[in-house]
């Protein structure tokens, strides 16, 4: 899973030992970086990266009212994304590569005048009694060609690192990346900082809606699991499969299903005494479809 920070491109891979470890360097260590933000709960560092003019950013937070795992569960969970994700209009998986490393998609809107981004990320992630990782950067799918009116971003690293505390969790997201386009990158350094503290705030009110969520949609969906991963709803191809399987038409319309449309495949299927959708859903659907985002 070799990073695409030298301009290299590899073909999607499990994470190496040697790579989970850097990881936990960056989310840990204090080399390079300089510090934004500094309170008794959370905090900010930025470090320069040799031959890329965007910095990578590192936030740490602590919630007391938030558990490791339900945390863990919902940077996971593609159904409930749709839910607390107010800036996503589309995301799938793309193919399996190994139990804990997946190839997925990921677009999202941007403010007016500009253009909105998407991604396509190798993701691999991990559980231990300790701590919970998750972490992903960019490579290109012969599948997946840019699309029109998206401009294609990339993560050269970006992922997160959650440690339980004797009262809730200590939570790292560390993102070294570059969304491309004609944005100067000063503004993108300096939006960064500004932003990572109402995306923990987001996060945080995530977390305490997910169990009651959970409850009435799929409990027992959670394929990132180990104990849970035969439980998958999903057939996904490996990556050699997935070179002859069309994502794209002409026209860069998607022709596969999005998060939100398998939400509501599985739904279907659930018993009739399950909740139906969220309001918040439907509405988020909506709202794409009216945009012209999300194709049906």
């Amino acid at each position: 899973m070799a990073s695409p920070e030298n301009g290299a491109v590899d073909i999607p891979r499990p994470a190496t030992e040697e790579e989970y470890s850097r990881f936990l360097d960056l989310a840990d260590g204090d080399d390079g970086w300089t510090q934004k933000l500094d309170k008794p709960d959370s905090g900010i560092w930025t470090r320069q990266e040799k031959g890329s003019n965007v910095n990578m950013l590192k936030a740490r937070i602590d919630y007391d009212d938030v558990d490791a795992s339900v945390l863990y569960d919902v940077l996971h969970d593609p159904y409930f994304r749709r839910v607390w994700d107010d800036n996503m209009i589309d995301g799938f998986e793309i193919c399996q590569i190994d139990a804990h490393t997946d190839l997925g998609y990921y677009s999202m809107r941007w403010p007016t005048p500009l253009s909105n981004r998407d991604y396509v990320n190798v993701r691999a992630w991990r559980a231990t009694a300790k701590e919970y990782i998750i972490f992903n950067h960019s490579v290109p799918h012969p599948k997946m060609p840019l699309r029109p009116g998206f401009v294609r971003g990339i993560s050269f690293l970006s992922g997160y690192l959650i440690r339980p505390l004797e009262k809730g969790c200590r939570f790292y997201y560390v993102s070294h990346n570059d969304p491309q386009g004609q944005i100067p990158s000063f503004i993108i350094n300096k939006a960064m900082t500004i932003l990572v503290p109402k995306i923990g705030d987001k996060l945080r009110s995530a977390c305490l809606q997910y169990p009651g969520w959970k409850a009435d949609h799929q409990p027992d969906y959670k394929p990132w699991l180990d104990s849970a991963s035969e439980n998958s709803s999903e057939d996904l191809p490996n990556y050699e499969d997935s070179l002859s399987r069309d994502l794209v038409d002409a026209r860069g319309k998607l022709l596969v299903k999005s998060t939100a449309e398998q939400g509501m495949d599985a739904a279907r299927a659930e018993p009739a005494t399950a909740a139906p959708a969220s309001e918040k859903d439907d509405e988020g659907i909506a709202a794409a479809d009216d945009a012209g985002e999300v194709e049906p």
